[in-house]
């Protein structure tokens, strides 16, 4: 009897299943990218970049039908993009929403919360901003062998695997909604041929308030989270030195109490030096020293001008507001806040050189 219910109950799913509407991906407008623009009358522009799937087996090069409109909101974009695709919007595979620097300017607040009520976007989803125009970024058709999104998505993704801290849908609405935390994003810049990571851009809530170009890149993602790999170039002697990243660890301490709070951040960094161009000199244990003194110094200078910009905009990218709360009991944000600007932070930076690469 238990055979014969258990034998229904699949049967009857299976038949379920099949009368379930189904359609294939040449029916379907999949919108992979989004751009977003400051409009006309103070509307928002949107432009978006759908892949074009005909039904030859040659898929070499990659086709993309662009459609721009302007909208009240964000959500009204979708809906007058739809007036004018011919199939219906989906954007379940959205990878990439851009935003232009413009845009994030007049607080991106609305956005945000859009963004995380919805429950067909992916948190793993990748944001930026777009130094310039968003649209002219998307449609100006830099590579012929993968889709805009594709080459964006993976120009973000690779990125974040080197120099540029972690950076996606998740990670920016954490830090927006967190106490004591302020988000991030990365900044895109196109260029005449191809599109280029150019710094971070830094938020109070959702508004734009502060960005540092990509060489201040290396120092924040060392800042605020443990990594390996990444590189860093430094003036040496005439010449430059560069740095490979084989392992950097972070720790965060505070000390004292709330009213007068010392924080400590402690950055142990091992790396190598695989390129020495212009220094006369032979591989030494002196040389190493003096090299290791030098980033020591580097580091001291960039760290601390990094928290002094933090500082003067009433910013807390690294979260050190949100550490201090999980730390403490007597925490109070609106207290702390009084007290940001004043508050003393000391960055102890220690480099080893473990071993030299090719000098030239």
């Amino acid at each position: 009897m238990k055979i014969k219910k258990t034998f229904l109950i699949l049967l009857s799913v299976l038949l379920l299943t099949g009368c379930l509407p189904s359609k294939s991906v040449e029916e379907n407008a999949i919108v992979q990218i989004v751009g977003y623009d400051v409009g006309e009358d103070e509307r928002i522009q949107g432009t978006v970049s759908i892949p074009q799937y005909g039904k030859s087996e040659d898929k070499q090069a990659a086709s993309e039908l662009y459609l721009t409109v302007d909208a009240d909101s964000t959500k009204d974009v979708e809906v007058e993009i739809q007036k004018q695709s011919s199939k219906p919007i989906s954007i379940g595979k959205l990878a990439v929403t851009l935003y232009s620097k413009e845009l994030a300017e007049t607080d991106l607040g609305d956005i945000v919360d859009v963004l995380s009520r919805d429950p067909r976007l992916s948190r793993n989803m990748f944001l930026g901003i777009v130094e310039g125009s968003s649209r002219e970024l998307i449609e100006s058709g830099f590579t012929q062998d993968e889709t805009t999104s594709k080459h964006l998505q993976g120009l973000i993704e690779n990125n974040t695997r080197h120099n540029f801290p972690s950076t996606s849908l998740h990670d920016f609405l954490y830090a927006y909604y967190a106490e004591g935390m302020d988000p991030f994003l990365p900044m895109l810049k196109k260029r005449e041929s191809f599109v280029e990571l150019s710094g971070v851009a830094f938020f109070k809530k959702g508004m734009l308030v502060a960005e540092v170009p990509d060489t201040k890149i290396f120092t924040f993602k060392m800042l605020k989270e443990n990594f390996t790999r990444g590189m860093q170039d430094l003036p040496f002697e005439g010449g430059t030195i560069m740095m490979d990243n084989i392992g950097s660890k972070v720790d965060y301490n505070i000390s004292g109490p709330m009213d007068n709070p010392t924080f400590d951040i402690k950055i142990s960094l091992k790396a190598e030096v695989n390129e020495m161009a212009g220094v006369d000199r032979n591989a030494s244990p002196q040389l190493a020293k003096e090299m290791e003194d030098k980033f020591v110094e580097y580091f001291n200078k960039e760290t601390a001008e990094l928290i002094s910009l933090f500082k003067e905009k009433g910013i807390d990218p690294l979260g050190i507001g949100n550490f201090t709360k999980t730390r403490r009991k007597d925490f109070d944000l609106t207290k702390w806040q009084g007290h940001y600007a004043d508050l003393e932070v000391n960055v102890i930076v220690d480099v080893q050189i473990t071993e030299y690469g090719i000098f030239s």
